[in-house]
């Protein structure tokens, strides 16, 4: 991810710089940065996941009891396996679209299925972190390790 954030700022840096002192440009350089950016997004996800980055509000599962909190968390994970299972299955029939119609990306001479492919892998990713980080959240403890 940190590769691809600095190419993305290099290539909008050297476009900047040779749009307004050179007069010129790169013209694949717009197409480039997004999907740069839409990798790194897709990636992102299950790397905050992983990291525990994202914002995690906990006022309601705060107030509730040991198992009220488990249930809420498990039915937040089957809406977050819900999504991830609609997402793989939507991007993957696109990126299929894709490859049948054998398209190329507008500036960038690659088709455009290998471009936008990450999709239905990144969607696969957060699926995976999703129940990493659910299984000791939903993994009943033995008394001993209960708190006294």
């Amino acid at each position: 991810m940190i590769v691809a954030l600095t190419f993305m700022t290099v290539l909008t840096v050297v476009q900047v710089v040779l749009r307004y002192v050179f007069s010129t440009g790169l013209v694949w350089s717009l197409e480039v940065t997004t999907y740069t950016f839409a990798w790194l997004v897709l990636i992102g996800m299950s790397y905050g996941v992983r990291t525990e980055a994202h914002i995690a509000v906990d006022l309601v599962t705060s107030k509730l009891s040991r198992g009220g909190a488990r249930a809420f968390a498990f039915v937040a994970l089957a809406a977050g396996l819900a999504y991830c299972a609609l997402m793989v299955y939507g991007s993957s029939l696109f990126v299929d679209r894709l490859l049948a119609l054998g398209t190329n990306a507008r500036d960038i001479p690659l088709p455009r299925w290998l471009l936008t492919g990450i999709m239905p892998i990144a969607f696969v990713l957060l699926a995976l972190r999703l129940v990493q980080a659910a299984l000791p959240v939903l993994r009943p403890r033995a008394a001993a390790d209960e708190p006294r």
